[in-house]
């Protein structure tokens, strides 16, 4: 059994929306009797709302490995960060960002945000203290902002490892990664051969780790030397894996 696990943003998903000619190409792959499935930082509320009608996923790898969901949605890994840890950095970066939290499939968040996925607003971090709590993500205004808060986010704590995703954050728990979850998926959901195809600097465990990689044209040159295959949109990946 193939699998293609995608990233979502800049891959999948663009400013005006799906391609046509993508959509058209998974279907057509799944049919065949091949898994795709979504890798990206998004909590999966987030996917959910896009996606609704126009693909169905066979598998779900969402806020950048740290939770993977069959398709049915049923939890099948996780990978959680410690409360304690959360508000520090929550604390340390909420009064410059706008700073979301991925707990319980959705995202929280103290301040009204510029994203327009689904989002709960709540008084105080607090109020999530007893869920599972798989990342923090936030918009840096700039990709040199970005890169520099990650390194001081990995530089203060061990805990958690910080990846640029263009010009935002994305923080998990340290070890866990795109490319961990897909050995995980491939593992979980007894898949032979697992492709990955995406376009930033978070997606790069990806690329490393799957059989096959697919990165694009417009990708940063960094991210293109780490995959197999440079193309042009996902529906041509995937006339490279039938």
């Amino acid at each position: 059994m193939k699998a293609l696990a995608s990233d979502f943003d800049g891959t999948l998903y663009f400013k005006d929306g799906f391609k046509e000619k993508d959509l058209k190409a998974i279907k057509e792959f799944q049919d065949h009797g091949n898994l795709f499935g979504i890798c990206t930082g998004r909590p999966l509320s987030a996917i959910i709302e896009e996606c609704q009608g126009k693909i169905n996923f066979d598998f779900y790898i969402v806020a950048s490995g740290a939770l993977i969901l069959d398709k049915d949605q049923n939890e099948v890994y996780k990978e959680c960060i410690d409360y304690q840890v959360t508000k520090e950095i929550f604390n340390e970066y909420i009064d410059s960002f706008v700073v979301h939290v991925q707990a319980n499939r959705t995202v929280y968040t103290t301040k009204d945000s510029i994203f327009s996925m689904p989002q709960v607003l709540i008084k105080d971090i607090k109020e999530i203290k007893d869920v599972d709590i798989y990342g923090l993500s936030f918009w840096a205004e700039t990709k040199e902002n970005a890169k520099r808060i990650s390194q001081e986010v990995n530089d203060k704590y061990k805990e958690v490892e910080a990846f640029c995703n263009v010009d935002c954050v994305d923080i998990i728990k340290r070890g866990c990664s795109k490319g961990k979850a897909i050995q995980k998926a491939k593992e979980l959901l007894k898949i032979d051969y697992i492709c990955g195809i995406g376009d930033s600097f978070n997606d790069v465990p990806m690329l490393e780790k799957a059989d096959y990689s697919f990165t694009f044209h417009y990708s940063p040159l960094d991210i293109q030397e780490k995959a197999n295959q440079v193309v042009g949109s996902v529906s041509e990946a995937i006339s490279f894996i039938k």
